[in-house]
């Protein structure tokens, strides 16, 4: 109850680095609240393949939904995981990638759990707030923090009274790091049709194709580009 959830992505099954980059940062959320790390993961034929990509970041416990169906990535069986498992454990944050499935993921689970989300975040922290109308004082609250205006302020943002406290975070902003303390490590192989309907898989992929990146942005020390505002060659 109450603890720090993680949404971990995955390709076939290889987790993406956002979802471990996430789980570092869950973990440090996590021993600042005094509370456990969780992760969900959802794919097909996937049990002994991801364990050992999740659980060296430090997570408490794992969740494994691994059903036919459930990779490609679809909506409404995500969705059904996300809220059902939500409604039962009651986590207080809840994040995952602002990535392509991030982003069709988070509003559909926080618009079911009526919980809100704050998109795009590139920071987190924890902290306290008063709310300046009713004087009102909240403790350990999620500090979401991200652009806004075009990028001209950084907002900080707050959710003192739905839960989970959700956000997506950008790939690449946080550092990820095997968690060096001891943690339980203990894995729930869950029974996909305790959480799903089967009219949930109603829409099935065809075919799923993933071109790789010419090139690789993320690892270089130096990007150069330029546009109109140049002026000249």
């Amino acid at each position: 109850m109450n603890n720090v959830f993680v949404y971990c992505e995955i390709e076939g099954t290889t987790v993406a680095e956002v979802s471990q980059e996430l789980l570092t940062k869950g973990r440090k959320l996590a021993n600042q609240l005094n509370v456990e790390l969780h992760a969900i993961v959802a794919g097909t034929n996937i049990k002994g393949k991801v364990e050992d990509q999740i659980l060296p970041y430090g997570v408490d416990k794992l969740f494994v939904f691994d059903a036919p169906g459930l990779f490609p990535y679809t909506s409404v069986p995500h969705t059904d995981i996300l809220v059902n498992l939500f409604k039962e454990q009651q986590p207080q944050i809840a994040l995952m990638g602002a990535t392509v499935i991030g982003r069709d993921l988070g509003p559909r689970v926080s618009s079911s759990l009526t919980s809100g989300l704050t998109a795009d975040c590139t920071q987190l922290e924890i902290g306290d707030h008063t709310d300046a109308k009713t004087g009102a004082e909240y403790t350990n609250l999620l500090y979401q923090i991200r652009p806004a205006f075009g990028g001209n302020i950084v907002a900080t943002i707050v959710n003192p009274d739905h839960r989970p406290q959700m956000a997506t975070v950008r790939s690449g902003v946080m550092q990820k790091a095997i968690y060096e303390g001891s943690c339980k490590k203990e894995v729930v192989y869950a029974e996909v049709g305790k959480y799903v309907s089967p009219e949930a898989f109603v829409v099935k992929v065809l075919d799923h194709h993933v071109e790789a990146a010419k090139h690789n942005l993320k690892g270089a020390k130096i990007v150069v580009a330029g546009g109109y505002g140049m002026g000249s060659k």
